[in-house]
């Protein structure tokens, strides 16, 4: 009977393990199904909005898409009914738009589509992206009467025709609008729709893309206008797509398939489509909802998936349940059979061990006495039982006999009396019959025992007895005693060291704040000072002071990051960047100290790095420029050349950029090499002495390395140069890409005196698909020179200027690239002009000689110091507003100002202005309102919106409200100036050479900074300031959020513009707390209070010392 319930328990596992293998296979479908509906549900959520979208644009903005397309329909019936349009954006997508040679749209309709394909070239990647696809999407759209058809990134109709097999346009329409019956058949919803699938919006189907010829999901839009069709937009969608989503998700047999029978899609477990009328036969049960049959030995489990008529099916047979249960159920198998085994030979044994003959137990019960008293008599532990009614001891031991005679309660009682005391009361109070607690008692000569002792009651010789064990731990007391103490000690110094660790922290915020904040203003006004009109003598002298003070502070800036290093304070923020801007750059900045010296300056990239890479980017050009500024310095003669090179690791799944800075300066020796990276160190003291500096730079460089994760090495010869060694790992942005064939079909012949210049450039103009001479020197026998360009590159050596010109005279185009030549091309009388450091302005120029980019500038006139224009500026702080009056004001602008938009706008109409420079946040009517009022009134005015952050959200506002720019506080001249330039354009009397220097240390405002201000603007600084804390506390006694953020965000602004960016950073927070509507950190709120009272302290006792 037992063996039948032993087999029909297996039975029943079995049967429990296969059905559970079925539930699992069900749960697996369940999940791949999941994962494509996920994708459906999102595509057609991501198709509701793109159609709520573009129909919001098209009926609420008829008139700007017509004027926006109206130009473009000119060009379109100029052209026979097409033209190819793009919005303006590396991420736009051209659109190829055909018109109907029989039927031609109204030339309204006309502008408007026009108008509207602009709108989607701009935003068609996007769109993309938002569909979540792994592949490229082919897109087109076609008017519903077939008089219009506009497809997505094809250059020309005839490779339309191509891709389409067909040979005329008329042809390509009847091709591309095969979906119009099935689309007319619907009845869309009017207006905005959740759902395109569901609002009558949406038809998806399975077919071949009749471009790429792949298999794709297709989705066939209408957008309404009113209650007609205004066009049909379609998107195919690779099926790969949604397999390459199933293939991540879930393993296993897997196939998607529609009601007639076609496979769309089977996983990598699958290795064959499934065949058509199996499919059928499951579609056709589809409707009834999910299902599984038993098919030629498979289990199919099928289900219909989100808004297409598609079937996901998941296959699986018994050899997939032997794989996944076999071991189970084989150990079952065995298991039960174990059972039986062992229950037989139980029952075999069991006479034989039920009748144990009594003698034998009795014996043992004699042997475990005489064993309990020897481990009494031997244990270290004291044991002892004691009567309870008299306290005597019935059984001891010699260690309990021991402790008896030397200790005494402290009431003199005897101990066994005591502890059966003790036992009795704890009885009485919890009913609990076995205890254990410490006893203090006196030894021999008063001294202090403590005892732990553990009772319990038992019988002994049918008596009641207390069985006690005694154990001495006076010893352990005293050393956890003494642990006690060590761990106080302990907590003590690490709290002092951590109080250490912190004021040196406190130290460097400090110092990071109080000298930088002196030497900003410094630099601030040296710049001002610099563009006022000084004698030439005055002007060296300002020169040298700036270039002093741009020292000094790169020395402080050294020290602060060093200490920040070694206090952990300094972060790693990698981001995405490319290297030749990088190498570019560095040496563009020193280009001019160094062709002063006459020291030549090269760099040499590896074709490998034209890609884009992830790292701390500012901490790398920060070591670069270290090492070629010592380069520079050392270096008398000769020349410098910056190497950069992109090396694999093995043993690494990221590559090292590899950074060289090799110089023929005065080198090292060997024992020079050994104390070159040790703070405040340089290789000897006549180095100091004759070079100047604080040893501090390849300190804090070997620091920021190994911070980057790398590593920084020096090789060296006394007298011959050096080589300095950068090595940091990189990571990928993207997959190494090619450089675009920017100038592919031209000829140009390169002459440079420079084998660097030779190599680098050379190679380059070979990666953009250029056909390169290269020469040393001009050629004694004319070279095929015919319409090819001549690029002369770095400095004339090895030539004459006759031998030049002659060459010159053979050569369509002529473009001029030296050390000092500008960032941006110009073109001047003898030719292109641009610096050889700028290598995308090099491209661009030679591109633009033959047309394959927009045409270069003409030379910009001269700077003036004439009047610019009048600008007006809008800024409710008086601060902000007298600080960026004055900076306009050293530009050569006459300034209008305002206090909010309703006076600007007053201000606006009673003259005319080149530009409104606003503020965002200002009472009675903000920048935003501004901005809209101005932008009805000026369609092209530039609007110029200053604020203390750059969110995303924020941008999108001011874009949405018609601001054409967004400046950051704090500002500085180079930055305004570059701005203004850029929307304003060249004019008489702008400074073109300002804005399209690089910037110099000094004409960066350090972080946590601030400026010297003149005694007008400190006066309203202070006066302000003391009317917002005062202002501050009433709204915080009032509860006045509103106020408060109001008062808060007014300061940031403030402080950010003076350059108090650490502070300004604080009130930030603060600020961001006040908008997301929390409780406010108190102490933090205190704390930068407490903060700006010092700071205006400090500023009034400046204005009374004054």
């Amino acid at each position: 009977m037992v063996s039948l319930l032993i087999l029909a328990t297996l039975l029943v596992a079995l049967l429990s393990d296969v059905g559970a293998f079925h539930a699992a296979q069900q749960q697996r479908f369940a999940e791949a199904r999941a994962s494509v509906d996920y994708f459906l549900f999102q595509r057609d959520r991501a198709y509701a909005a793109n159609i709520n979208g573009s129909e919001a644009m098209w009926n609420g903005q008829q008139a700007q898409l017509q004027a926006q397309g109206r130009p473009l329909a000119d060009r379109f019936l100029a052209a026979g009914g097409q033209w190819v349009v793009r919005a303006e954006g590396r991420t736009a997508v051209p659109w190829l738009v055909l018109g109907a040679k029989d039927n031609p749209l109204p030339r309204p309709q006309l502008d408007a589509y026009l108008g509207i394909m602009v709108e989607y070239s701009a935003y068609t990647a996007a769109t993309v992206t938002a569909l979540r696809a792994s592949g490229p999407v082919t897109m087109y759209l076609y008017e519903p009467q077939g008089r219009l058809l506009a497809v997505a990134g094809v250059a020309d109709e005839a490779q339309l025709l191509r891709a389409l097999g067909v040979a005329n346009r008329e042809e390509a329409f009847a091709r591309l609008m095969v979906d119009e019956e099935r689309a007319r058949a619907m009845r869309p919803q009017v207006g905005p729709v959740e759902s395109a699938a569901s609002g009558g919006r949406l038809i998806s189907r399975f077919d071949t893309n009749p471009i790429t010829g792949q298999p794709s999901l297709v989705g066939v839009q209408t957008l309404l206008q009113g209650r007609d069709p205004a066009f049909r937009r379609i998107a195919f969608e690779p099926v790969e797509t949604i397999k390459t989503r199933l293939d991540e998700r879930v393993s296993g047999a897997y196939a998607v398939v529609t009601r007639d029978g076609r496979t769309v899609l089977r996983s990598a477990g699958l290795a064959r489509d499934v065949s058509p009328a199996l499919a059928r036969r499951i579609a056709g049960a589809v409707p009834t909802g999910d299902g599984r049959l038993h098919v030629g030995g498979q289990f199919i489990v099928h289900g219909p998936v989100y808004g297409v008529d598609w079937t996901v099916l998941h296959l699986y047979d018994w050899v997939d349940l032997w794989h996944e249960k076999g071991t189970r159920l084989l150990g079952q198998a065995l298991a039960a059979a174990v059972i039986l085994l062992a229950l037989w030979l139980l029952l075999l044994r069991l006479d034989r061990r039920v009748f144990t003959p009594a003698l034998a137990d009795a014996s043992r019960v004699y042997e475990s006495e005489a064993l309990s008293r020897v481990i009494i008599d031997t244990s270290p532990v004291g044991l002892v039982l004691i009567d309870p009614s008299s306290g005597e001891p019935l059984v001891e031991n010699e260690p309990a006999r021991q402790m008896a005679a030397q200790g005494v309660a402290a009431d003199g009682q005897a101990l066994y009396a005591v502890l059966s005391g003790r036992a009795r009361d704890a009885v009485a109070a919890d009913g609990d019959s076995a205890h254990e607690f410490q006893l203090n008692a006196e030894g021999p000569a008063r001294h202090a025992l403590k005892l732990q002792v553990a009772m319990a009651p038992a019988m002994f010789r049918d008596r009641p007895v207390w069985v006690c064990a005694l154990r001495d731990v006076t010893a352990q007391a005293e050393l956890e005693q003494t642990l006690r103490v060590a761990r106080s000690d302990a907590d003590r110094a690490r709290a002092a060291a951590e109080s250490a660790s912190q004021a040196k922290s406190a130290f460097v915020a400090t110092m990071s704040h109080e000298i930088r904040t002196p030497l900003n203003g410094v630099l601030g006004h040296l710049e001002l000072l610099a563009r006022s009109p000084m004698q030439p003598a005055q002007q060296e002298r300002v020169e040298r002071i700036r270039l002093s003070a741009d020292a000094l502070l790169g020395i402080i800036s050294d020290v602060l990051d060093f200490s920040k290093i070694e206090a952990g304070q300094l972060d790693i923020d990698p981001v995405a960047f490319e290297p030749r801007p990088l190498i570019e750059q560095a040496a563009l900045l020193f280009s001019a100290q160094a062709q002063r010296k006459g020291v030549k300056l090269y760099y040499a990239l590896d074709p490998a790095l034209d890609s884009v890479f992830l790292a701390d980017v500012q901490r790398i050009r920060q070591v670069l420029n270290n090492l070629l500024g010592n380069a520079v310095k050392f270096t008398e003669s000769g020349r410098i050349v910056v190497r950069a090179a992109l090396v694999e690791r093995p043993t690494a799944p990221d590559p090292l950029l590899r950074l060289q800075v090799v110089d023929s300066g005065i080198g090292l020796a060997e024992d020079q090499l050994g104390q070159l990276f040790q703070p405040f160190q340089q290789a000897d003291a006549s180095v100091s002495r004759r070079y100047g500096g604080s040893g501090l730079g390849l300190a804090l460089c070997q620091q920021l390395a190994r911070l980057l994760g790398g590593s920084i090495g020096a090789e060296s010869t006394l007298g011959v140069g050096s080589v300095f060694t950068l090595e940091v790992p990189v990571q990928r942005a993207g997959v190494p890409v090619r450089p675009a064939a920017v100038l592919a079909g031209q000829r140009i012949t390169l002459l440079s005196a420079a084998a660097e210049w030779r190599l680098e450039i050379g190679g380059l103009l070979q990666r953009v698909g250029a056909d390169v001479t290269v020469l040393e020197q001009p050629p004694l026998e004319p070279v095929a020179s015919e319409g090819a360009t001549l690029l002369l590159f770095g400095e004339r050596r090895a030539w004459s200027a006759d031998d030049e010109a002659a060459l010159v005279a053979r050569h369509r185009y002529v473009v001029r690239a030296y050390a000092n030549g500008p960032l941006s091309p110009q073109q001047m009388a003898d030719g292109v002009h641009v610096s050889c450091y700028a290598g995308q302005s090099l491209l661009r120029a030679l591109g633009a000689l033959h047309g394959a980019v927009s045409p270069l500038p003409p030379a910009p006139p001269a700077a003036a110091v004439s009047a610019r224009g009048r600008v007006l500026l809008v800024e409710d702080n008086p601060i902000n507003r007298e600080l960026i009056q004055q900076q306009l004001e050293t530009l050569g602008f006459t300034v209008d100002t305002a206090e909010d938009g309703k006076e600007g706008l007053l201000a606006w109409r009673q003259h005319e202005h080149l530009a409104v420079l606003t503020d965002i946040n200002m009472p009675v009517m903000d920048g935003y309102a501004l901005a809209r009022a101005l932008r009805e009134r000026a369609a092209s005015l530039p609007i110029l919106a200053i604020t203390a952050t750059a969110l995303a959200s924020e941008r999108e506002r001011c874009r949405q409200a018609g601001i054409t720019d967004l400046l950051l506080k704090p500002l500085n001249l180079e930055t305004l100036g570059r701005v203004l330039l850029q929307h304003l354009g060249p004019m008489p009397g702008i400074a073109v050479e300002a804005a399209v220097r690089p910037a110099r240390p000094a004409d960066v405002a350090p972080p946590g900074g601030g400026m010297v201000l003149p005694d007008h603007l400190r006066r309203t600084f202070v006066n302000s300031s003391r009317d917002d804390l005062q202002r501050i506390a009433r709204a915080r006694a009032d509860q006045d959020q509103p106020a408060l953020l109001d008062r808060v965000h007014a300061l940031k602004g403030v402080l950010m513009m003076l350059g108090q960016r650490g502070l300004g950073e604080r009130f930030s927070e603060i600020e961001a707390q006040l908008r997301e509507g929390g409780p406010v950190d108190a102490a933090a709120l205190d704390g930068v209070i407490e903060a700006l009272q010092v700071l205006v302290d400090q500023q009034a006792a400046q204005l009374g010392a004054g």
